[in-house]
């Protein structure tokens, strides 16, 4: 078996969480509408609604960014509560909503750990994440990721999104390296799409055990902690683990 050389992560629910994102919609939409009889909690789930489906829509359509996405979102919803806002507002929220998710984020706790084990075993390191390049950026300088990955591929930079895989074949090209030496780590069967396909090793993380959308994409190796990826790797270059196995989690 070819030595694997790189890991590749997805961003959002893989090295960082998305909880303090509603907080970041509420806080910024109180602060930008006067309208005391607007439930925020309910605009706030219908806000999170069209935005998915505006991303499944230009998922495989027309390219939009992700907080064109957001902007574009709200002004339809508050359209069906008689609220009529001018794009400069809509995208000064949406702006603001990212600019406060940056600032308060947080890593998930085995990310730095686990990220300090692979770069000290001689691991290139690399992102391939459906965001913005600003966002990306801001969050990496949040919490001094710069010195970790050499590789970072973006959505917004190629404009499009997982599963296309123009993502996994830019990140194998500029990590020099071949789908067999790489191995991406993802959140769900979608997210991993593309790396199967690309012909690279892949690996679902579900820390809470949540039943996840099923897609018929099955990865390589299953985890529940990213501290379970040293070892991994460890026993796919030494032949001791291959890919296809259920890697049982040594995490307590």
């Amino acid at each position: 078996m070819i030595r694997k050389k790189v890991v590749f992560f997805d961003l959002g629910e893989t090295l960082i969480e998305l909880s303090s994102f509603k907080s970041s919609m509420h806080n910024t939409l109180k602060k930008h509408l006067s309208q005391p009889a607007l439930d925020f909690d309910e605009v706030l789930i219908r806000w999170g609604h069209e935005t998915h489906r505006l991303f499944i829509k230009h998922r495989e359509g027309d390219f939009i960014d992700i907080i064109t996405m957001h902007f574009l979102s709200l002004k339809n919803i508050l359209k069906t509560y008689d609220i009529n806002i001018t794009d400069e507002l809509a995208q000064i929220i949406a702006n603001d909503v990212w600019q406060d998710f940056i600032r308060n984020n947080k890593l998930c706790l085995d990310v730095m750990n686990t990220l300090n084990q692979l770069k000290q075993s001689g691991y290139k390191l690399g992102l391939i994440t459906d965001s913005d390049l600003d966002i990306v950026n801001g969050i990496i300088q949040k919490h001094k990721l710069k010195n970790y990955f050499e590789t970072i591929i973006v959505s917004s930079e190629l404009e499009v999104y997982k599963p296309n895989l123009s993502l996994f074949n830019e990140a194998i090209k500029s990590a020099k390296c071949s789908p067999d030496e790489a191995l991406y780590v993802g959140d769900s069967e979608m997210d991993i799409k593309g790396a199967v396909e690309v012909g690279m090793t892949t690996v679902i993380i579900n820390r809470n055990e949540i039943p996840m959308p099923k897609i018929g994409i099955k990865p390589d190796f299953k985890i529940n902690s990213l501290l379970e990826l040293p070892k991994i790797m460890s026993e796919i270059n030494n032949k001791k683990s291959v890919p296809g196995d259920r890697y049982e989690s040594i995490i307590n």
